[in-house]
């Protein structure tokens, strides 16, 4: 079905107040989160720390998004998925320092 720019636009505005209602404004808590987590900063100089970065932005997103509303499993759920991509990410980047040492 075709909409109209307005039509998008109030259907934006439901998504939000949906998702504001289960997840709250956790996004105005983020930067807060990764200054506790990053207190000295961080570098990112190649694509595979970014990637990695990205899983760890969604992580601190997934649980932040639960602790706003301890019953939304699917926070948690999607958490312990990035957490398993994030794992994945990081044995292929200490194997690929290995690879390089030796």
């Amino acid at each position: 079905m075709n909409k109209t720019v307005p039509e998008i636009f109030e259907e934006n505005i439901e998504t939000y107040r949906e998702r504001q209602s289960s997840y709250g404004p956790t996004y105005r808590n983020y930067g807060t989160i990764m200054m506790g987590l990053f207190p000295n900063g961080i570098c990112v100089k190649d694509a595979e720390t970014w990637n990695r970065l990205g899983v760890i932005q969604a992580c601190v997103t997934k649980l932040a998004r639960f602790c706003h509303n301890l019953d939304h499993i699917d926070s948690a759920h999607d958490l312990s998925v990035y957490a398993a991509i994030l794992e994945e990410l990081t044995r292929e980047h200490h194997s690929r320092l290995a690879r390089d040492q030796s």
